[in-house]
């Protein structure tokens, strides 16, 4: 398993890194850019990596009650989402590029349509596994966080909307780690509320994307868009809030 855990880790650096140099070098951005954000992808696919290998027990296929031997389809697809976060950054980061302006709101609908493909898969394949649980989780809002910082610090999101999207974050961090403490961790599975947030934000995100190719006279329109989306996720937050206070509760009873 190790050896498949650092081949695929290993390709997808190699593509995020081509990636990101060849685009960066046709269209003249800054030499210093392009290595910085290299090595945004390198420390994070090293993370990736040591975090795989250390919960390798974990790729168990729960379908099929057996142990993998190598990583399948759906978490691969998965992993996808979680390589390509520093290459989004980049394409957000440049924006001003006519060339990138083009490529970005196609490979932010890629990255989340991928979102859809792994869950299928695994169903579909019977490849549903405990660390793909747990990638699914992890890529969904380490995607969202990624994404919010870069459109926040690019203004492409108001502050307001930034601090709903972080709420929901630190709610969802807190009380997972305080439930994890209490060595009583939550399921994995995501609530309805969960994955109305995501789907929101992520159709959200594209359409800001595709804001950037319209006239000023467009920006009403977004304006209830992204107060509409913020006050469903905020509201949401507290579906969130609810579940874990209602887990705690049966944890408490002897």
């Amino acid at each position: 398993m190790k050896k498949s855990i650092f081949r695929t880790v290993a390709l997808y650096l190699l593509i995020q890194l081509c990636f990101i140099g060849i685009l960066g070098t046709v269209n003249n951005v800054d030499f210093a850019t392009i290595m910085a954000y290299g090595a945004s992808s390198l420390v994070l696919h090293i993370a990736l990596y040591l975090f795989l290998v250390g919960f390798r027990k974990e790729f168990y296929n729960i379908s099929t009650d057996s142990t993998l031997t190598k990583i399948n389809t759906a978490n691969r697809i998965t992993l996808l989402r979680i390589s390509a976060l520093p290459s989004i950054a980049f394409l957000l980061g440049n924006r001003e590029i006519v060339e990138i302006r083009t490529i970005l709101p196609i490979m932010l609908i890629l990255v989340f349509l991928t979102d859809s493909f792994d869950g299928q898969i695994a169903r579909r394949r019977k490849q549903i596994t405990r660390i793909g649980q747990m990638l699914d989780s992890i890529s969904d809002y380490s995607l969202l966080a990624v994404l919010s910082i870069v459109f926040f610090a690019n203004q492409i999101v108001p502050r307001w909307f930034f601090y709903i999207i972080f709420f929901r974050l630190f709610l969802q961090a807190l009380g997972m780690l305080v439930f994890i403490i209490l060595k009583k961790p939550l399921p994995l599975s995501s609530t309805w509320g969960g994955k109305i947030t995501i789907a929101t934000t992520m159709v959200l995100y594209v359409l800001e994307v595709v804001r950037l190719f319209l006239p000023a006279t467009t920006a009403p329109l977004f304006q209830v868009l992204e107060y509409v989306s913020g006050a469903t996720i905020f509201l949401l937050s507290f579906e969130k809030a609810f579940l874990f206070f209602v887990q705690g509760k049966k944890l408490s009873k002897p």
